[in-house]
C-alpha cells in the first residue's frame, strides 16, 4: 500500500504541475505594476483519511478512523493534526492479540508550492508530535517446550493490558490540490521515530495505534494516508 501511496503522490504533484503550466493566457501573472491582487483564503480545513476507512472495508482484522484538520497561519505555514482510532485483531502462526485505542497528532506544515494567482495547492514538508493511548489483550501465544512429543506449546491466557502510551516523532511530506472550490484531495507519507511507551508484563505492543506496527529491532516507523476535506474560509488576506 506504500507503494501505491508513493505513486498517488508523485500523480499529484504532475497534475499541479500541469494545471500552472496550462493556466491561459489572460490569467498569467500581472506585471509589477498591475493593481490586481489577489488574495488568500485562510480558514479551517478539516476532512477524513480515505485509506483508514479503505483498509476497514478490506482487512477484517482491521477498523480504523481519522480526522485531519488544518489552519493557515501565514502565506506558507499551517498548524496541523489527526486525531483518530484504530482496531487491530490479529491472529499469526505464532501469537493472537488485540490493539484498541485512539490517536492525537499535532504539529505544523510548510507549502514549498509557489501558487499563480488564485490557485491554492500545496507541496508540503511537516512534522508531527504524536501520542497514543490504547489496551493491548494478548489471546494466544505459541512456546517451544523441548519435552514429550509436541515441544510446541500453546497457551490462551486472553489477559488484557489496558492504560498503555505510547509518544513518537513524525516527519510527513505530501501533497493537497483543490479539485473543485475548497475541496481538496490530498496524500502524505511519513517516517515515525517511536520516543516513548508503556511495555504490557512479558509482552510487546506489536501495534500502535497511530504509529502502526513495531519492530524489536528498530524505533522506526512508516505510514501513509489519503484524504479528502473541505476548507471553511474565515476570511481573505
Amino acid at each position: 500500500m506504500l507503494k501505491y501511496a508513493t505513486s498517488l503522490f508523485c500523480l499529484l504533484s504532475f497534475y499541479m504541475m500541469n494545471a500552472q503550466q496550462t493556466e491561459p493566457q489572460s490569467n498569467q501573472r500581472p506585471a509589477a505594476n498591475d493593481s490586481i491582487v489577489y488574495k488568500a483564503d485562510y480558514g479551517l480545513r478539516a476532512g477524513v483519511d480515505i485509506a483508514s476507512l479503505i483498509r476497514t472495508a478490506i482487512d477484517d482484522e482491521y477498523t480504523g478512523f481519522q480526522i485531519m484538520a488544518d489552519y493557515r497561519l501565514t502565506k506558507d505555514w499551517y498548524i496541523a493534526g489527526e486525531i483518530g482510532t484504530e482496531i487491530l485483531d490479529r491472529e499469526t502462526n505464532q501469537i493472537d492479540f488485540e490493539t484498541n485505542g485512539s490517536f492525537l497528532k499535532a504539529g505544523a506544515d510548510y507549502n514549498f508550492y509557489g501558487n499563480w494567482l488564485d490557485l491554492d495547492n500545496m507541496i508540503y514538508v511537516g512534522f508531527r508530535a504524536g501520542a497514543a493511548s490504547y489496551s493491548q489483550t494478548l489471546k494466544r501465544f505459541d512456546f517451544y517446550e523441548d519435552i514429550g512429543a509436541f515441544p510446541t506449546q500453546s497457551r490462551f491466557p486472553n489477559e488484557e493490558f489496558s492504560g498503555l502510551t505510547s509518544f513518537w516523532a513524525e516527519v510527513q511530506a505530501g501533497v493537497k490540490v483543490e479539485v473543485l472550490n475548497n475541496l481538496y484531495l490530498s496524500i502524505n507519507v511519513q517516517l515515525k521515530r517511536l520516543v516513548a511507551e508503556d511495555q504490557p508484563d512479558n509482552f510487546d505492543n506489536l501495534y500502535v495505534p497511530g504509529f502502526g506496527r513495531t519492530y524489536d529491532t528498530s524505533e522506526i516507523g512508516v505510514g501513509y494516508s489519503y484524504g479528502i476535506s473541505y476548507r471553511i474560509p474565515f476570511y481573505k488576506r
